[in-house]
Formats: structure tokens, C-alpha cells, sequence
């Protein structure tokens, strides 16, 4: 091996670290979203709909896109997938820059609950997209390759579950 690929490597294994580090804080911040989505679910606070949004939705998203862009080849192993190629990893995301800024912007620009749920429905059917994903992939593999479905399946799942069910219920 040489010089260069063991340097490539070691930057992999820290991208990897790196990523592993945003990821969970996505996780942090969602869950505090995920809070005051609930609260507003059952008191009709509108405040507490945009702090939804903006930490369910667009926190996640934006530190998506520096681990999908910035860090994709940490992010890539990360995910047990082969990306010797960056394209698809950063057309997700750009995407996800996309749910961000119109996450964030709903928040600032105060643009009402049906505009911040419809937001966070795109979010909603982009996660049940991104555990789809995973799911195919995770078939596709040989069991001794297998990563825990419970970590890129079921909590994709249930947080786009959440997500729409909050969404949902404060449409007007």
C-alpha cells in the first residue's frame, strides 16, 4: 500500500468519524424538533410549529448537506456504501440544502403553519425515500456486510412517521 493511499484512507476514517459526530448531532437536534412538534400537535402553537420545522427539518437537512457534499467519502462508509464517484452523494445533498433553506426560511420569514407543515411533509416523504433506499441496499448485501437496519430503517421510518403525523395534524 502507499504512502498516498494510506493517507487517503486515514482521511476516510476521520470523514467517517466526522460524519458519525453530525450525524447523531442531526439525530439531537431532530429530537428537540420532534419536542415542540408534539407540543404544537396538541396546543395550537404556531411558535412552537416553526421551532418544529426548524429543528426537525431544517437542522438535520443542513448538516446533511456538509455530510453528504463536504464529508461524502466518510459519509459514504459511514453508510457501508461505494462511492467512488461523488455525484449522487451530492445531488442528495442538495437536496437536502434545498429542504433546509426552505425550512429555515419558513422560520425567519414567519410563513405560517401550512407552509412550514407542507415543508415538513417533502421531509416526511424524503426520509421514507432515504429508508427505502436502505432497505435495498441492505438486501442487496451479503450478510456479513449487513450494517443494523434498525440505525438506517426504522429511524428513517420513524421519523418521517413522526414528521407526517405532526405535519398532518396541524394542516388547516
Amino acid at each position: 500500500m502507499s504512502n498516498q493511499q494510506k493517507a487517503s484512507d486515514a482521511d476516510v476514517e476521520s470523514q467517517r468519524k466526522l460524519s458519525t459526530i453530525l450525524m447523531n448531532l442531526s439525530y439531537a437536534v431532530g429530537a428537540v424538533g420532534i419536542y415542540f412538534g408534539f407540543g404544537a400537535a396538541f396546543s395550537a402553537d404556531s411558535k412552537n410549529f416553526g421551532l418544529f420545522v426548524l429543528l426537525a427539518v431544517g437542522g438535520p437537512t443542513a448538516v446533511g448537506f456538509v455530510r453528504h457534499v463536504i464529508l461524502w467519502r466518510g459519509d459514504a462508509a459511514r453508510l457501508g456504501f461505494s462511492a467512488p464517484d461523488p455525484s449522487w452523494m451530492w445531488e442528495v445533498g442538495f437536496a437536502n440544502l434545498a429542504i433546509a433553506c426552505a425550512a429555515i426560511l419558513s422560520f425567519v420569514l414567519d410563513w405560517g403553519t401550512n407552509a412550514q407543515a407542507a415543508i415538513a411533509i417533502v421531509m416526511g416523504i424524503y426520509m421514507l425515500g432515504a429508508a427505502f433506499v436502505h432497505i435495498m441496499s441492505w438486501r442487496s448485501k451479503p450478510a456479513a456486510e449487513r450494517k443494523n437496519p434498525v440505525v438506517h430503517v426504522a429511524v428513517p421510518l420513524v421519523y418521517a412517521a413522526m414528521l407526517l403525523y405532526i405535519s398532518f395534524y396541524n394542516l388547516t
